[in-house]
């Protein structure tokens, strides 16, 4: 499984090299030069995330537009705006931005607030697919779920999601709530990639990857944000992206 790591613009020439690709938030293109100097200059396959799991609603498809021209010639997907629990905008936004963007390089979320929500959603992706198209379907870690519910709960719920997809769609996982998840996706070799900042919020923290996760109900980078690098949080932050690697892999 190929690892995008999110995390704040101060520290991005330290983290990014130990990412496989660029996992780029789309407000802080926007908003922050340096950070967007930076993604516009690593000639790594980038995902232009919509920034919903910070902001609380997505950036619409202007904005996302004007983040991917900042981004240059380089390759780059289009993370398609979705909305917590409501199937019916995500997929409105999803048509709307195959006609804006190439199609290949849009990428869907599953969304639904319930089993029976995300698998009507799934039904809409895959009748695509059906036409002809290759998509990566990226799936949020609170799917059908509060950000309040335990999140080991968040993580069985989304492995349950997992266990219903065709083998033959690629799956791109946003973010994670446990470790124990990955271990029902030991033989799903479709589930290609994930982004998360969270081992480095736990190294920042002093925490290990593997101490368990309490609370998502602030996003991790927003958590980040008032959080220094120092030499000690450092080698926890080496330490918990090696760790991380041994479970997705």
């Amino acid at each position: 499984m190929r690892l995008a790591l999110e995390c704040p613009t101060r520290m991005l020439e330290q983290i990014q090299p130990f990412a496989d690709f660029d996992w780029v938030l789309a407000d802080r293109m926007l908003k922050e030069p340096e950070y967007a100097k930076y993604y516009a200059e690593t000639g790594k396959v980038k995902f232009l995330d919509n920034s919903v799991n910070e902001l609380g609603e997505p950036l619409d498809l202007e904005q996302m537009a004007k983040a991917r021209e900042m981004l240059g010639p380089s390759t780059c997907y289009i993370v398609s705006p979705d909305w917590l629990g409501d199937s019916r905008k995500t997929l409105e936004a999803y048509a709307s931005a195959l006609k804006l963007f190439p199609p290949q390089f849009v990428v869907p979320v599953l969304q639904g607030a319930s089993f029976e929500e995300v698998l009507d959603c799934l039904g809409a992706y895959m009748s695509v697919v059906a036409q002809g198209a290759r998509i990566i379907l990226s799936i949020p870690y609170d799917i059908a779920s509060s950000r309040q519910d335990p999140p080991e709960l968040m993580s069985l719920r989304r492995a349950l999601v997992v266990s219903q997809l065709p083998k033959e769609v690629s799956v791109h996982l946003l973010g994670f709530t446990s470790l124990n998840e990955f271990i029902w996706y030991k033989d799903r070799h479709n589930v290609l990639s994930i982004d998360t900042g969270l081992p480095i919020l736990l190294g920042l923290q002093g925490k290990g990857i593997e101490e368990p996760i309490l609370d998502k109900s602030i996003p991790t980078l927003n958590q980040m944000d008032s959080l220094e690098l120092n030499a000690k949080g450092w080698t926890s932050v080496c330490r918990n992206i090696a760790l991380f690697r041994t479970f997705i892999n």
